[in-house]
């Protein structure tokens, strides 16, 4: 071969070679090719080219994830566990799917109580996550057909602790419980140890109006404001405070700063959208929430609700309607959609607007036209339990005719608890507090049990007694006519000189009196039928050959009137012996 032969090739290859464009072997082209592998369902192959992405970049924690989905698609799970521990311990241990990953690998090998441990860990960090509803149905189905639920009463119960840790730092707990004079007591404590502890002092003032207070709980929330002026749980509350008691001028300005926000925080944004509502402002409130609708994947059934409610306060008749029939299908929401839905007939047919509680339980009216009902039968368990209706109780107990306190008192002495007792308390305190509604609330402490001191108004100034020295018959106190009772049955045991059935009239009226208050089933209208009917009850069980004839013409009362009153006696004393 010549010299010049030689050049020419070598010369032809450096052309040639010049033309050839280099491979980039890096992460980028091994993901393409396992991704092209995976859609052949070259499992193998794709094996191969993603432990080439996690060579070629060890620290990205996706490569890892790709790797560990091969792995388990090959049925090698227990590698595919490593390599998904390995990111969650080394590489980013916030990355939740690997979660999701390593409950699905658990449950591929029979060890399913690791896989519900993995997957509560998943919907935990991501309850609206893009394998939530995967989630949610493995969960489901470890659950139901695999025996589990050891591993999620364990994380419920870590779950509930942690939210009542939560709640005690701020005195939130109490007041969810509904009890609210305890949470006064608490969080005015709370606020004098720690001034900075916004969200105590916020939850004072709601204490404060809950229990009737209205003037501090704004005066509270006040000071937040000036303090923090963006502070939207203070400005909520100043909003509801004054859209009750006024000013007016306030409310307004509260209502206009609330209508500018939109809080990208679902929580806050669901308490503006309330509070609107609740003060009012039902347009507003829809478009609050008809914005947070449109933000979160799967909306809550309170949140569907309160856009129901808004549109329908709004006269946007046949808006509520699509959002009710939504909730309609929710799981344990049929019953409450149907009472709204029918409400929305009901007026319609009526010529009426519906006006609903932005709360999708039954309205605070209709519950409370069940007082009498549940006062009679002792059915008191959702007030025990139900923070509205104890704030309704304590407003009551402030703020109401002289009947509306009695009422309330006797139903805090059916309720019987610790918060109760500081209520009335409290109410023992006031100076306007008259002498009737004074031996009403001695009397329901006394039925609750309390011990020890109290202190009351009496005589126009505030002084101490000890419960062991409230006299027995304090009942007798409540109405001026229950004396008057005994008092004319003693005018007749003295004529006919059996005196020595005094005290057994006596015990029986309080013991009359006492149940029938309880109940709200006492009209004392005319003292003598009653006194008569007291003394032909024990005349009678005596065996003292006493008619009743002439016992209803000493009274001058009708017989038929003695004989209905001597039957609820007779009632009485047989419940008290079955």
């Amino acid at each position: 071969m010549s010299s010049n032969t030689n050049h020419d090739w070598q010369s032809n290859r450096r052309s040639r070679t010049a033309n050839i464009i280099p491979m980039r072997f890096d992460a980028a082209y091994y993901y393409e090719r396992g991704l092209r592998f995976l859609e052949r369902n070259d499992l193998k192959r794709a094996l191969k080219a993603f432990r080439k992405t996690v060579e070629y970049e060890p620290d990205n924690p996706v490569n890892h994830c790709n790797l560990a989905g091969v792995l388990s698609e090959l049925g090698n799970f227990e590698a595919s566990n490593e390599v998904l521990l390995h990111v969650l311990k080394n590489l980013d241990p916030g990355m939740a799917e690997c979660q999701f990953y390593l409950a699905n690998n658990y449950a591929n090998m029979g060890e399913y109580e690791l896989a519900e441990d993995h997957v509560l860990r998943y919907l935990d960090a991501e309850p609206d996550g893009e394998y939530a509803d995967d989630a949610e149905e493995m969960l489901d189905v470890l659950l139901d057909e695999f025996g589990g639920g050891k591993v999620y009463a364990r994380w419920e119960a870590e779950r509930r602790e942690e939210e009542q840790n939560l709640a005690k730092q701020d005195g939130r707990h109490l007041l969810e419980l509904g009890q609210f004079e305890a949470a006064v007591e608490q969080l005015e404590a709370l606020a004098k140890r720690d001034p900075e502890n916004t969200a105590a002092r916020n939850n004072l003032s709601l204490a404060y109006y809950y229990t009737g207070q209205c003037e501090v709980a704004i005066s509270t929330t006040e000071r937040v404001l000036t303090e923090q002026p963006d502070n939207i749980h203070a400005l909520c509350n100043l909003t509801v405070f004054t859209a009750q008691v006024g000013p007016r001028e306030q409310f307004l300005a509260c209502v206009e700063r609330l209508s500018k926000l939109f809080p990208l925080h679902y929580d806050h944004a669901m308490k503006v959208g309330t509070t609107l509502g609740l003060a009012g402002e039902h347009a507003h409130a829809y478009f609050v929430f008809d914005r947070l609708v449109r933000m979160v994947d799967r909306p809550e059934p309170i949140l569907l609700h309160s856009l129901a409610a808004s549109a329908a306060n709004a006269g946007r008749v046949q808006t509520a309607r699509k959002w009710w029939k939504l909730l309609q299908q929710l799981p344990d929401m049929a019953d409450v959609a149907d009472y709204y839905l029918k409400l929305l007939d009901t007026n319609a047919n009526n010529g009426q607007r519906v006006r609903v509680s932005y709360q999708y339980d039954m309205p605070l009216r209709a519950q409370f036209a069940e007082m009498k009902r549940r006062l009679q039968t002792g059915d008191l368990s959702s007030w025990r339990h139900d923070p509205l209706l104890r704030a309704s109780l304590y407003w009551g107990l402030r703020h109401g005719a002289p009947e509306t306190r009695k009422a309330v008192i006797r139903t805090l002495a059916l309720l019987s608890d610790e918060d109760g007792q500081k209520a009335l308390r409290v109410f023992l305190k006031r100076p306007d507090t008259d002498s009737s509604l004074r031996a009403a609330a001695l009397f329901a402490l006394q039925r609750t049990g309390l011990r020890g001191r109290v202190d009351l108004w009496q005589n126009g100034e505030l002084t101490s007694i000890r419960m062991s020295d409230v006299p027995k018959d304090i009942i007798l106190q409540v109405d001026p006519v229950w004396p008057l009772v005994v008092d004319r049955a003693n005018a007749w045991l003295r004529e006919h000189h059996k005196t020595q059935y005094a005290g057994e009239v006596k015990r029986l009226w309080i013991e009359f009196l006492q149940a029938g208050y309880l109940t709200d089933n006492i009209r004392v209208v005319k003292p003598d039928i009653w006194a008569a009917a007291l003394v032909y009850w024990t005349q009678k069980h005596r065996q003292t050959g006493v008619r009743q004839r002439d016992i209803a013409d000493w009274f001058k009362v009708p017989t038929s009137s003695l004989s209905k009153a001597a039957a609820r006696l007779e009632g009485v004393k047989e419940k008290g012996s079955s």
